[in-house]
């Protein structure tokens, strides 16, 4: 597949690579929805075939997925949650007692004594905002802990699975919980589709993800006065290469709120670049067609034996380092055994189910993508 060239612009500043502050300087103060206008400029990406590793990228654009057609398998089964690497507990002697210890919902908050860490702190405030069945406020606390500058890799394993609890609670199921700012209801008018409500409403999803957190089986079949949860991002992603996983993330540089994470597989020896992404513009594909570039083999879509499945994610370099890298993208793969490893060309592998979920929050322009160490 051919990408036309953006026009050259002025670049955009170079960011820190240091994960969720990366992501944060690369994301405007204002919204992200804001660079999806036409008067927001990027940086030109230009094909340096020395600089550029050699990635799995299709090679025409397919007839997508349409609504008003048979829904995709990959597209309506709920992502099944891949365990990501263990994080082995951290070694800090300066705090005998670990967040781990605080994981009973037994453990009254007067259990904290004055040796209390803020990050063991805040789980407990979390915790006990959870039992009081106040799930947003509990996620917030958790959120907050979470971006701690003091929080310990074991402290931020445990608490990434602790608000992927809650996440499947308030994003990923069809119930809408007061205060919270990434949803809201919404009553089904004449000439609605899930395309139109997604576009209408500047949700900045894919309208699959509408079909998949309100459970509908046929999205031909929604009807006039019928309600439904709608979500709201933009959402972005952090790829961490030295733990092989993907952090999904909401909202905008004030405000990051983390969703979930993924296990991947990365290039071999090392290939995956390292730096600041966008979704590059039209690059979104459902089953296509792939060459492989080092063998020339084609695979045709609907091929059961294409190696990068049937979701394609593109993108755009945004700094530096990535400017003028093209080719690279987030993708399936029909090799699980990958995930977790070096195996592919230099482009970020996901398993099907958890493709599907990514390609349907990741917006084309708008979501940032920051890969690290």
């Amino acid at each position: 597949m051919t990408i036309a060239r953006d026009k050259p612009i002025a670049r955009e500043k170079p960011i820190a690579r240091n994960g969720r502050d990366a992501l944060l300087a690369s994301i405007p103060s204002t919204s992200v929805a804001a660079a999806n206008k036409p008067s927001h400029r990027r940086a030109a990406i230009t094909k340096d075939p020395k600089s550029a590793p050699r990635a799995e990228r299709p090679t025409q654009q397919p007839a997508s997925v349409m609504e008003m057609g048979a829904p995709s398998p990959g597209g309506m089964s709920l992502a099944k949650q891949t365990p990501v690497q263990t994080i082995a507990a951290s070694s800090n002697a300066a705090s005998k007692r670990t967040i781990a210890s605080l994981s009973s919902p037994q453990l009254p908050a007067a259990a904290l004594d004055g040796s209390a860490t803020p990050v063991e702190r805040l789980v407990v405030e979390a915790q006990a905002l959870a039992a009081q069945n106040q799930p947003v406020q509990a996620r917030a606390v958790y959120n907050s802990a979470l971006h701690r500058p003091d929080a310990s890799a074991a402290d931020r394993h445990l608490i990434r699975q602790r608000m992927m609890g809650l996440n499947d609670m308030l994003l990923f199921s069809p119930g809408v919980y007061d205060g919270d700012p990434f949803a809201e209801r919404y009553t089904i008018r004449p000439g609605d589709t899930l395309s139109v409500i997604a576009h209408r409403l500047d949700l900045n999803i894919d309208w699959r993800f509408l079909q998949r957190i309100n459970r509908i089986a046929d999205p031909r079949r929604i009807r006039v006065g019928q309600t439904i949860k709608v979500v709201h991002g933009p959402f972005h992603a952090i790829i961490d290469k030295s733990d092989f996983r993907l952090d999904l993330y909401a909202g905008d540089s004030s405000d990051l709120l983390y969703i979930r994470s993924f296990s991947v597989g990365l290039g071999e020896n090392n290939q995956t670049p390292e730096g600041a992404w966008v979704v590059r513009a039209q690059s979104k594909l459902v089953n296509p067609h792939w060459i492989n570039p080092r063998t020339g083999e084609a695979f045709s879509a609907d091929n059961p034996d294409n190696p990068i499945g049937e979701r394609w994610i593109g993108l755009k370099g945004q700094d530096s380092d990535t400017s003028t890298i093209s080719g690279i993208g987030i993708h399936g793969t029909i090799e699980p055994d990958s995930i977790g490893k070096n195996a592919s060309m230099g482009c970020v592998r996901l398993l099907p189910d958890d493709v599907a979920m990514v390609y349907e929050l990741l917006v084309e322009g708008v979501s940032k993508v920051q890969i690290v160490p």
